[in-house]
């Protein structure tokens, strides 16, 4: 059975195993994969503006966080949802 707009979730889900699998296969030589995964954000993407969701700075702030760690600590994924 085919559910539309699945493919929009399986690709999700593809990009979440692939992040695990990547932070392993760099494991051995210290490279990190962080999957940083925001609810909805405030983009042009949508044809109305959507105020009381995240913003680009959000993200950022979470992909920043992840970088800035210690090169022993690999944070794997962080989930930024809005609170509105």
């Amino acid at each position: 059975n085919h559910i539309k707009g699945s493919i929009y979730s399986a690709s999700k889900w593809f990009v979440h195993g692939y992040a695990g699998n990547m932070s392993e296969e760099m494991r051995e030589w210290g490279g990190r994969c962080t999957l940083i995964s925001p609810g909805m954000v405030d983009t042009p993407f949508f044809d109305e503006a959507k105020p009381d969701k995240l913003k680009p700075e959000d993200v950022a702030g979470a992909v920043m966080f992840a970088i800035s760690q210690d090169p022993r600590a690999e944070v794997r994924e962080v989930h930024v949802m809005p609170t509105g």
